[in-house]
This record gives C-alpha cells, structure tokens and sequence, in this order.
C-alpha cells in the first residue's frame, strides 16, 4: 500500500513539474528555444512512469502471492499441525596420509528418508568427491545374526587404458589401501551417528570378497 501510494504521489509531482514548465516556457516566449529542453524532460519523466509502473505491478505480484499463503494457512485450520521437515548433515570421511580420517564433504539428508537412500547418498558423494567417479551400488540392508549389514558392491569399471581403477588406483600400497578402508567404512558406518544405523557394512568387488594385501579390513564384514 506504501508503495502504491509513493507511485501516486511521484506520478502526480513528475506530471506536475511537466506542467510548470511547459507554460513557463510559453509565457516567456521561449517555447521553440525550449523545445530540445523540454523534450529531454517529457523522456525523463517518461522513463521514472515506467520505473514506477513496473514497481506497481510487482507489488500487485507480490500482494497476490501474500494473499495465496494467507489462503493456505487458513484453509490449514487453527488445530491442524504445520509440517516442517527436519535435515541432518552426515559427513564424508577421507584420511590423510598418515591414516589421519578427515571429512572432505558432507550431504544434506531429510532426518526421516529411509535408510537406504541415505547410504545411496553418502555413496554417490563418497564416487565424486573422493574416488574420481568409480561406481558403487549401495544394495540392501539385510539382517545378519540379528544385525543389520549394508551390502556395497564396488565396480571395477571396463579396464580401458586411463580409467580409474579400485585395484590398481586404490587397492594398492599400504598408505593407499588405508585410506581408501577409511573412507568406505567410516562414512558407511558413521560412528558418531547417534540416531537409527546400520549395524555393520559388507564390501565386495564386482559381488566377490575383496582380498588384497593392502586392504584386508574389506575382506570382512565390519560392525560399527
């Protein structure tokens, strides 16, 4: 309302002072000497009309959109619960080279999304952030002796000259193989999560046991 009267007001002052100097102009004789003057003032106006209308109409949105919340909270009813869905952040775990574990991402879950698609999140970041795209499939969750186990299955990928490989990328030498069992199992595990978790993780490389040298944690089922 503030607005629309602000643009009333300014129309009404800008087409005034148009007035004014129009018929001073011509009392004084000096309508044509003017003229150049007097035009760049009508375009000036001209262009503040235009600024104020297109201030109007996205009030008019504004309004409308003010007046569609107002409907929907009142059709809600006095004693029906507004629902706001609460996030949590999980983090992603890597490790330095000194099997330090370190977070180099985090993902943004809603707090009641099901399991599954949680671990499906944290493993699509853990692909893209820390393993340069290799792909994993995050399963099930099945019950093993009475505790859930999520099965992950890491792919190898075709083996094409540059491709990044589990084997031969990350399999490989004592450091790498550290960090590479940090990252998996602590962001799948995720020990300092105080809410409903699984209860251990079971890795596997194109479906069969992972047995490397460098990586013998993942030849087992870890519980957390």
């Amino acid at each position: 309302m503030k607005k629309q009267i602000k643009w009333i007001t300014l129309t009404a002052v800008l087409l005034s002072m148009a007035l004014f100097v129009a018929c001073g102009n011509t009392k004084n004789g000096t309508a044509g000497a003017d003229a150049d003057s007097k035009d760049e003032l009508i375009a000036t106006l001209e262009e503040k009309v235009e600024e104020l209308e297109a201030d109007n109409l996205a009030l008019k949105e504004e309004n409308e959109a003010l007046k569609i919340e107002i409907a929907e909270l009142k059709a809600a009813g006095p004693n029906d619960e507004i629902i706001v869905e609460e996030e949590e952040e999980l983090p992603v775990f890597g490790a330095e080279e000194d099997g330090t574990m370190t977070q180099v991402f985090s993902v943004v879950v809603k707090t009641d999304e099901p399991l599954l698609n949680k671990m499906q999140m944290l493993g699509d970041a853990l692909s893209a952030e820390v393993f340069e795209g290799l792909s994993m499939d995050i399963l099930d969750i099945t019950a093993v002796d009475g505790k859930d186990i999520l099965h992950v299955d890491l792919k190898e990928g075709s083996g094409a000259v540059g491709e990044k490989s589990w084997i031969f990328d990350y399999f490989q030498g004592s450091t790498g193989g550290q960090m590479t069992e940090t990252a998996l199992l602590e962001t799948f595990l995720q020990r300092e999560y105080g809410g409903l978790w699984i209860d251990g993780v079971k890795i596997t490389l194109d479906g069969e046991t992972i047995q490397f040298d460098h990586v013998p944690t993942l030849a087992d089922t870890v519980l957390r």
